[in-house]
């Protein structure tokens, strides 16, 4: 006999209410409720908004149901509305019903508007049934194949979805094939060489306070928050260029000391300082490399502030992060490596 199943909607209400009367049951093979805050809180919004994914059923004979799939999306429903819980919404993921975020967060359901109350009661859930199964073992492994899941996006993936920019995004992604075949690696690290540029740019040429520049929990947190700006920011041809440029001093960097940014990530930071020196300078890639490159690499080399600052076991910390920015700042204010070639570019005297 085959296995039937058919789909239906069902009102937030009404899937409630058949949880408390056990019409809806949790099967023991279920894992437990795993979600914290903001991920159900995250999920009351987006049922508010774009809508959740289908729940999975199976109707058992006597005309009650286990769940064999989205268990963590109804505990968030229910939890919320029965006011286990406030609204903790994840500040470093963009609301585009900005409102809507601003009236939910820090809310129990009952201190919600009476129309949002509403609006979230009537909200409707796609339910996928199945029927006719005799041998509870099938629903095992129905549930098993419902969460196999495939392998999920690595940070890398995650931060390409999250900044995407058409265009500008796939050139970046396809340019950082350049320098790893592994999963996202080459466009995480391109954006971070970029975000670099961009934030070397703000304390070094535009004289910003460094420490507002490292106000994050995670590193893809910091990545995030300043590679979207910059690629909205930045033409596709003024892209092109950077990413060519940052790909050369890498090349550089790897090919004449020795040092390959790939394997050694925080040398990115001075990738980026680097990218912005020849930015300020309106000198050729290739004249830099052979001029004032030697001359920075020497320098941080040297320095024991560097060293000891790579030395740590966590780079990418904030206040890791924010001291290396804060050395290679202070690094690249010297004017000396680069006195020979801004007085080259000087105009003679007549």
């Amino acid at each position: 006999m085959g296995v039937a199943r058919w789909r239906k909607t069902w009102d937030v209400e009404t899937l409630i209410n058949r949880l408390k009367s056990g019409i809806v049951k949790v099967p023991d093979f279920q894992r437990g409720r795993i979600w914290n805050v903001t991920k159900k809180s995250e999920a009351i919004y987006s049922l508010l908004t774009i809508g959740l994914p289908e729940i999975t059923l199976l109707e058992e004979q006597d005309g009650t149901y286990h769940l064999l799939d989205g268990l963590q999306r109804i505990t968030a429903i229910w939890e919320f509305v029965e006011g286990k819980y406030k609204i903790k919404l994840d500040k470093h993921i963009e609301h585009f019903d900005e409102e809507l975020a601003q009236t939910l967060e820090g809310k129990k359901f009952s201190k919600l508007p009476k129309e949002l109350q509403n609006k979230l009661l009537t909200q409707e859930i796609g339910v996928l049934f199945y029927g006719r199964i005799e041998d509870f073992d099938i629903a095992k492994e129905i549930f098993t194949r419902l969460n196999y899941k495939p392998t999920p996006l690595n940070q890398g993936e995650l931060l390409y979805v999250l900044t995407y920019e058409g265009e500008k995004s796939k050139f970046l992604k396809e340019a950082g094939e350049i320098l790893s075949k592994k999963r996202m690696l080459g466009f995480s690290l391109l954006a971070r060489g970029l975000v670099g540029f961009y934030v070397a740019l703000k304390v070094s040429v535009e004289k910003k306070p460094i420490e507002e520049y490292f106000k994050f929990r995670r590193f893809y947190d910091w990545l995030y928050k300043y590679l979207k700006p910059f690629l909205r920011g930045v033409s596709l041809e003024d892209l092109q260029r950077l990413t060519e440029d940052l790909i050369e001093l890498y090349n550089a960097l790897k090919v004449q000391f020795g040092i390959d940014a790939v394997k050694s990530p925080y040398w990115w930071e001075f990738l980026a300082f680097a990218l912005s020196e020849v930015e300020s300078l309106k000198v050729p890639t290739s004249v830099y490399i052979e001029k004032i490159l030697p001359k920075r690499v020497e320098q941080v080399k040297t320095s024991p502030k560097w060293e000891e600052n790579v030395a740590h076991r966590n780079r990418q910390k904030p206040k890791i992060l924010q001291e290396r920015f804060e050395i290679l700042k202070e690094m690249f204010n010297n004017p000396e490596p680069i006195k020979e070639l801004i007085e080259q570019k000087q105009p003679t005297s007549v």
